[in-house]
């Protein structure tokens, strides 16, 4: 909002569309039985920050990559452990790249594991799942990277996880599954 007393202040303007912005950029999954939809978003860096134990067939829906949302980045950080069966991910895009995860024993460091994915193998979305060593049981701390590149169809993925189970495999943690309301 701008000073209302003129000539005083003329970044009031600038601060508060500074603040806006800012805040386009954050969204926060609060809710443990609620799904979000960021498909709509279409530039710029977003920082999706789940502070809920996400319930069985929850999902982040991510935007679809395309030619002009070249550059955008999206970054989901779990701030506490997912509660069952939680999906990131798109419809049509194919997610390529990979993830590394240490599994807790008793809180401790450890089994590793790792996943790639390549442009043939067609997954859709990351899966976790604290019942399962393939599906990586995330918890707090864990971080997804999500990179448009430019390329329609095609988004760039890293992920440094922290599991729940004791040996994650992450087998089945990138899927054809999509993501959809």
């Amino acid at each position: 909002m701008a000073n209302p007393i003129y000539g005083q202040n003329k970044a009031d303007d600038a601060l508060d569309d500074a603040r806006k912005s800012f805040t386009s950029r954050v969204h926060l999954m609060d809710t443990a039985a609620s799904s979000m939809d960021i498909s709509g978003e279409t530039e710029g860096d977003k920082v999706v920050v789940v502070t809920a134990a996400m319930a069985d067939g929850t999902y982040l829906r991510l935007p679809e990559a395309t030619t002009s949302n070249a550059g955008m980045h999206i970054r989901v950080v779990l701030g506490i452990a997912v509660a069952d069966d939680f999906a990131v991910g798109c419809v049509t895009s194919n997610l390529i790249g990979g993830a590394t995860a240490v599994g807790d024993t008793n809180e401790a460091a450890g089994a590793a594991a790792s996943c790639i994915g390549d442009v043939g193998d067609t997954f859709k979305s990351i899966r976790f799942n604290l019942d399962t060593e393939a599906a990586a049981g995330g918890t707090g701390g864990t971080v997804m990277d999500f990179y448009y590149t430019g390329q329609a169809n095609l988004i760039v993925y890293s992920g440094n996880l922290i599991s729940e189970i004791d040996a994650p495999t992450l087998t089945g943690h990138m899927v054809t599954t999509v993501v959809t309301s």
